[in-house]
């Protein structure tokens, strides 16, 4: 099994046609734009809606995919709640909707929360300790929660100092996550080549969601590692 089938999970049938359909039609605005665009102003929007047509998709499978990793209803949910919200937004801005001053904040609030959600299922997919996910999603939803106070309560208490030493830390939270997957991918590909995977459940957990690295089998949803019998030795 190659490292990344591993890692990306089957999603379910009514959110695959909802991608597909969501792919014909960014590929249907597409055509549109070239063949029909009058103006230059309106082959910029048909593009521009084709554009978020296809973020918002990325964003809403990254999320579904999160889902596996970590069992926060509540979040993940929000998350695709406001990303779908922020995308059918922006693109209500693009074809020249004036909203009101007022409507600034909530947009902000939204794509905030939006971001936030897909970094952390981001994190969910790759990260292969459960100590890292966690501290990468704290500081992800601290993050959030002092840009939302900013949005809201406009303080100016050394704004950009805190938000600067705040993706310093995520930065670096982020690079080791990535460092670990992949580490772990070239590890997991190395010990298929030893044994196959055996253990059908985590000993810990009761998950599911193995994986083989050189030498022990980890639990990819708690992060517990043990090893299996050589029925051979018996």
């Amino acid at each position: 099994m190659s490292s990344i089938a591993q890692i990306i999970r089957p999603v379910k049938e009514h959110f695959k046609r909802a991608l597909k359909w969501i792919v014909i039609a960014n590929a249907g605005l597409a055509v549109i734009g070239i063949l029909f665009g009058g103006s230059t102003d309106v082959v910029l929007r048909v593009h521009g809606t084709s554009l978020l047509v296809a973020v918002s998709a990325v964003s809403l499978a990254v999320i579904e995919q999160g889902r596996f990793r970590a069992k926060i209803k509540s979040v993940w949910l929000a998350g695709s709640v406001c990303s779908a919200a922020l995308g059918l937004t922006l693109i209500a801005l693009t074809w020249g909707i004036d909203p009101p001053d007022s409507f600034g904040r909530p947009v902000g609030s939204i794509a905030v929360i939006s971001v936030a959600t897909t970094y952390c299922a981001v994190i969910s997919a790759i990260a292969q300790r459960v100590r890292l996910r966690r501290v990468c999603w704290g500081g992800a939803y601290g993050h959030s929660l002092y840009v939302l106070a900013i949005i809201w309560f406009q303080f100016d208490f050394m704004p950009g100092r805190i938000l600067a030493l705040l993706a310093v830390g995520q930065t670096a939270c982020s690079l080791i996550a990535v460092i670990d997957f992949i580490g772990s991918r070239r590890s997991t590909i190395a010990g298929s080549e030893l044994s196959e995977l055996k253990a059908q459940y985590c000993p810990y957990c009761g998950a599911e969601d193995l994986t083989r690295l050189i030498d022990v089998i980890e639990c990819r949803h708690c992060g517990g590692r043990f090893q299996t019998l050589n029925k051979s030795m018996s």
